[in-house]
């Protein structure tokens, strides 16, 4: 993983940010507890996700961990306190990394993910887009070992990703997983080698950082309300968003283009 830059606005040297182009990296920075999350950790994430959002020159993000693993899990020792105190709490206007409450991220996300990715971790994972994975790691979603439930959000996206019965084989008996029974079922969406998996999850971000950034962003709206209230309330959705970009600076970039056989020069209007 690259050398990372604490950021404005970025609390915690636990998380860490970097700018690279149009794609804001951001890293898990705990190594020496395998990334567990703590309340500062939630908080910086919040953080940088409202940075990310706010920022019309960032049109991609990738979340990664640094040190041997991506993530273990919340901090079991912090969990109860986290939830009584109402830290994982988020109003209008708060991002919360899990992206359940508050404000949700309008821009893509990518996890990539190496060496463990449990609990916590993967709730953060699936929060996101798509997943990229390295050879060998290992998920799971252990909370009922544990005397608890994914309430990360993990109970709910696991059958979004993967379909019921897939999600609780894995999600009632709290076993773990490896990246080819993960790509095999659909919770990740790449598998690479180890060495390539910060290269190939920068490249992809790269990718759509590169198309144009209104599409993108209706694009997204679309699919997450056809994830939330089914494809015909997303249907419902698409003449307006549609009306939105035709007219756009963007799609007489995008006809040009396609015309001058080049690649096209999205500036987001």
């Amino acid at each position: 993983m690259p050398e990372s830059t604490i950021e404005a606005g970025v609390k915690s040297s636990t998380v860490t940010t970097e700018v690279r182009g149009n794609v804001l990296l951001i890293g898990l920075n705990r190594p020496d507890k395998k990334n567990a999350l703590t309340g500062e950790m939630f908080s910086a994430l919040a953080d940088a996700y409202k940075r990310y959002d706010s920022d019309d020159d960032l049109r991609c993000a990738v979340l990664y961990g640094e040190g041997g693993v991506f993530c273990a899990g919340a901090d079991m020792t912090q969990l109860k306190e986290l939830v009584e105190s109402g830290a994982l709490v988020y109003n209008e206007g708060e991002y919360d990394p899990f992206g359940m409450e508050g404000s949700r991220l309008s821009k893509p996300l990518i996890s990539a993910v190496h060496g463990m990715c449990f609990a916590g971790g993967l709730e953060l994972a699936l929060a996101g887009e798509f997943i990229v994975a390295a050879e060998g790691t290992l998920f799971g979603q252990p909370e009922v070992l544990r005397g608890v439930f994914a309430f990360g959000g993990g109970a709910a996206r696991w059958a979004e990703r993967v379909g019921y019965a897939n999600a609780q084989r894995y999600l009632l008996t709290g076993n773990h997983l490896d990246s080819t029974e993960a790509f095999r079922i659909g919770l990740v969406q790449e598998v690479v080698p180890a060495a390539e998996l910060f290269d190939r999850a920068l490249g992809l971000a790269n990718e759509i950082a590169a198309a144009a950034p209104m599409g993108v962003h209706h694009s997204l709206a679309v699919s997450r309300i056809a994830a939330a209230e089914g494809t015909t309330a997303a249907l419902k959705a698409v003449p307006q968003l549609r009306s939105e970009v035709v007219g756009s600076s963007d799609a007489a970039e995008g006809v040009a283009s396609f015309l001058e056989r080049r690649a096209g020069v999205y500036t987001g209007n």
